[in-house]
């Protein structure tokens, strides 16, 4: 049997990237899927590839606390239970800190942290009522570890993300649910493709890493699903870059 038959997984930004990925894994290791975007063609596409038995499309704006429970309801009516939440949702904003509008500040930590404070508040509600236990993933960033320049509210955002993380793996635990995040490091995905413009830039990418290696959607998913599953039974508020040494060699000055 596989390691998530018979349970239900909610992914948010579920339709590209380091989300669609996780929801590919979790899916082949047997669980039922909502996939969740505010984007409804990638979404809908992805249900198609995968089938429409297993899986559910919810179009949901994440930092909207109506369209969020909508989404919890609809997911618990249609496969009668809540196991697993990963919160991928998240957008990046470039601009430097004397040039940041504070419209454009709130839209970024409106979803990328109201957005999984929202999401882990309406899903841990419904599982306590349900007497259930669960496991939450928080997509956080090495930029949630580090300063990161002319990057001030991306970089505050996902700091906030850890610190959710952290105090949330404290008081959820009681009920049984475990609380963790990743911190990717530089993964290519349409949010990052402006870092690969030429092979000059991918190359250098390549270089920062110890490992040689920028990311692939694919490797920040295989994390999610372990810190999910059984086998990480006994983590909780840990918080575990997958950057192929990046932030290592941070520690180091490098």
């Amino acid at each position: 049997m596989s390691r998530f038959s018979n349970r239900t997984v909610i992914v948010t930004g579920g339709g590209n990237g380091i989300g669609a990925a996780a929801v590919r894994q979790f899916h082949a290791e047997g669980a039922a899927v909502v996939i969740v975007d505010a984007n409804a063609e990638a979404a809908r596409g992805l249900a198609q590839e995968l089938g429409s038995e297993r899986t559910l499309v919810a179009v949901v704006d994440v930092s909207d606390p109506v369209s969020v429970q909508g989404c919890i309801d609809n997911a618990l009516a249609r496969f009668h239970r809540l196991d697993v939440l990963v919160n991928s949702a998240g957008i990046v904003d470039p601009t430097g800190p004397l040039e940041l509008e504070q419209q454009r500040f709130r839209r970024v930590m409106a979803v990328n942290v109201e957005g999984v404070f929202l999401m882990c508040q309406a899903f841990v509600r419904k599982v306590v009522e349900r007497m259930g236990t669960a496991s939450i993933v928080n997509v956080a960033s090495t930029a949630g570890i580090h300063g990161v320049a002319n990057r001030p509210v991306y970089t505050a955002s996902k700091h906030a993300v850890v610190g959710l993380t952290r105090s949330m793996a404290i008081d959820f635990a009681g009920f049984g649910v475990r609380v963790n995040a990743v911190a990717p490091g530089l993964v290519r995905t349409s949010m990052t493709e402006n870092f690969f413009q030429t092979a000059v830039d991918s190359e250098r990418q390549n270089k920062l890493p110890p490992l040689g290696r920028f990311g692939r959607p694919e490797d920040i998913a295989e994390v999610i699903v372990f810190l999910a599953s059984n086998a990480a039974s006994f983590v909780t508020g840990a918080v575990m870059p997958v950057d192929g040494g990046f932030t290592a060699g941070k520690a180091q000055g490098r």
